[in-house]
């Protein structure tokens, strides 16, 4: 079963992938590894193929929708931008002795 189409404002460094006159199925932001950018996949409803780009800053608009970070359900939202931020987590270990 195909999921609901939800009409939102997709933009991937100031560039625009979806607008909320294109429904979209999925949209899906995921680290990439090194180079400090995110891949950020929007599957539009139409027939066309899903649009693909890396970049540093996401934001999602448009009418209330939920969204899952680390496998938790949140909103409902209008808006989330997510920024990636380069060596934001550091592990940091006691010096053996």
């Amino acid at each position: 079963m195909r999921p609901p189409a939800q009409r939102l404002r997709v933009e991937a460094d100031g560039v625009l992938l979806a607008d909320l006159d294109e429904p979209v199925e999925r949209v899906s932001v995921s680290t990439a590894a090194g180079g400090g950018l995110a891949e950020v996949v929007v599957h539009p409803r139409a027939g066309t193929g899903p649009v693909r780009v890396r970049a540093g800053a996401i934001t999602v608009s448009g009418p209330d929708f939920h969204y899952r970070a680390d496998t938790v359900t949140r909103g409902p939202v209008r808006t989330r931008t997510w920024t990636v931020l380069t060596g934001a987590w550091h592990l940091m270990l006691p010096r053996g002795g």
